[in-house]
């Protein structure tokens, strides 16, 4: 390693945070030159689901974790980028490359210690005319999640997020743990009015005979921590 690069991995050494911005989002660390994770032998990669498994491996940017069980995904499109918890897994029947303007991605990541489920989906668009109208898109997604409530709006990173929540209880199912917390809406970038994501979120006990502590306040984050490290890569350039 060169004298140079020597200096910059202190400098990012002295200067990270515990927090993730959108420059952390966007790129890895200065100087750091390596193969892309998929082209890697499965031995040299962090033993976690999000790299072992070969699906999801084609979508992780490197081997760098952004924050504490938590990786870099970019989609196919090369579009966005997002956080990706490591035990994560790429679900191929449920996610899609349909072209450069339409893209899905379905997922699911168990955290065994807790034992939660979390089950996400997040497509996005391109071009669209529904995109560039927000309350027929949000129309659109509250039909879809069997909705009738606002959604709570903030501006993150230069992009426009619609956030809704429900508690879904499922009494004709024969289980201690019948309910699911459900996180959904819509993420707009600023800068292309017709270029956003649309996103769905649950968090479920999964297994009745273990101890599962599932609280809204902590799956609200989760879910939060995901939809706000979003960042849009302008022309398929970060």
């Amino acid at each position: 390693m060169n004298k140079a690069l020597v200096i910059l991995s202190t400098l990012a050494i002295l200067l990270g945070g515990c927090g993730v911005n959108k420059e952390e989002a966007n790129q890895t660390q200065a100087g750091e030159e390596q193969k892309a994770p998929k082209e890697m032998d499965t031995k040299d990669l962090p033993q976690v689901t999000a790299f072992q498994d070969e699906a999801t491996r084609e979508y992780m940017v490197s081997t760098k974790e952004v924050e504490p069980g938590y990786y870099l995904l970019e989609s196919k499109t090369k579009r966005f980028r997002m956080l990706f918890p490591d035990k994560g897994k790429v679900i191929l029947s449920r996610s899609s490359y349909i072209s450069e303007y339409e893209e899905s991605i379905g997922f699911n990541s168990y955290d065994e210690d807790n034992n939660i489920l979390f089950d996400g989906k997040v497509t996005y668009y391109k071009g669209h005319s529904f995109v560039q109208d927000t309350e027929v898109m949000l129309e659109i997604i509250s039909g879809k999640n069997d909705y009738t409530g606002e959604y709570h709006n903030e501006e993150n990173n230069n992009n426009n997020i619609y956030l809704a929540s429900k508690k879904y209880t499922f009494d004709n199912i024969d289980r201690k743990n019948n309910f699911t917390y459900g996180y959904f809406g819509f993420v707009r970038f600023e800068e292309e009015k017709d270029e956003g994501i649309e996103f769905s979120f649950n968090y479920s006990c999964k297994d009745d005979d273990k101890a599962c502590n599932l609280e809204e306040g902590e799956t609200k984050n989760s879910a939060k921590k995901i939809i706000e490290s979003i960042s849009f890569l302008s022309n398929g350039k970060e």
